[in-house]
């Protein structure tokens, strides 16, 4: 059973992306939503906007136009996945490119609540599309149409309950979730799970090359994501990149390699779920699957 193709996706895919742009044009560069005007920050260091513009409506210009990387991020999931929860994984970049940019461009506590919620949704979403895909491939194939079926409706919820915890997470990020550790945590499971799928990879007969690529695309990304990650703010652990008039702030930096880094790792678990890859357009690969069935 296939799902949307064509001009159907295309335009479903582009209203989805549209919709995003318009949120982002209203709330994020409007005054819509209020500006904090002396926010404490410790993880960033851009010069704010309002001391040469005290009007300004995005405080942090750089850090709030980076988070574009996720939206095409999202794009590009959105347009290739065939499946329920990888289309949440997408869904995800989208909504944190919105909530990441208003976060950044009015600097409250209630944006910054948001950011780092969906952050955790992200996250969550892409270990519940790895697990699928790698144990119960079948079953995401089943869900690569619109309908009421039990694959469906069970890949749905588990995407609502992503959600649900990834809020209910963000809210408790100053007593219990520390944002930093918390990704790392999140960032460590995606690990593991990156290496089972390596070893199962092998088991199955997978050639070198297919088991390489994805090693050297994780490390050759994921250092600079954690360079980035640790060396901005005032409380920066690698190294000192707190420069507010830089050109490139460590920041927006994290913004557009973890965007990539996402790509990455939905790229290899779409891979045993015969989901439509980012990096190989040919068409839906599945060369770590069992069956030699396509979605």
């Amino acid at each position: 059973m296939s799902g949307l193709s064509g001009w159907a996706r295309i335009v479903t895919v582009g209203t989805i992306i549209a919709f995003f742009v318009v949120a982002f044009l209203g709330l994020v560069l409007s005054r819509a939503v209020s500006t904090n005007p002396g926010p404490q920050r410790s993880d960033q260091c851009e010069l704010l906007a309002t001391i040469a513009d005290p009007q300004a409506s995005v405080l942090e210009p750089q850090n709030t136009w980076s988070n574009f990387g996720y939206l095409v991020a999202g794009l590009f999931i959105l347009y290739r996945s065939r499946t329920l929860l990888g289309a949440a994984v997408g869904l995800n970049l989208a909504f944190e490119f919105l909530l990441s940019s208003l976060y950044h461009a009015k600097l409250t506590d209630a944006t910054q609540y948001a950011d780092v919620a969906w952050i955790y949704v992200l996250l969550l979403s892409l270990i519940a599309y790895a697990i699928q895909s790698l144990l119960f491939s079948q079953w995401a194939v089943e869900t690569g149409y619109p309908t009421f079926s039990a694959p469906v409706m069970i890949a749905a919820g588990i995407a609502v309950i992503t959600v649900v915890i990834g809020v209910v997470m963000g809210l408790h990020k100053n007593d219990v979730f520390d944002s930093t550790w918390t990704t790392l945590v999140l960032a460590f499971l995606l690990f593991v799970l990156l290496g089972a799928g390596l070893v199962a990879a092998g088991i199955r007969g997978a050639d070198a090359m297919s088991i390489v690529m994805p090693i050297v695309l994780v490390i050759s990304v994921g250092i600079p994501t954690l360079f980035f990650k640790f060396s901005d703010g005032t409380s920066h652990h690698l190294f000192n990149w707190c420069c507010p008039k830089a050109v490139l702030q460590s920041h927006s930096g994290w913004h557009i390699v973890s965007a990539v880094l996402i790509l990455v790792a939905y790229d290899f678990f779409a891979s045993f779920a015969g989901d439509g890859r980012i990096f190989s357009f040919a068409r839906p690969a599945q060369e770590f699957t069992v069956t030699s069935e396509s979605v």
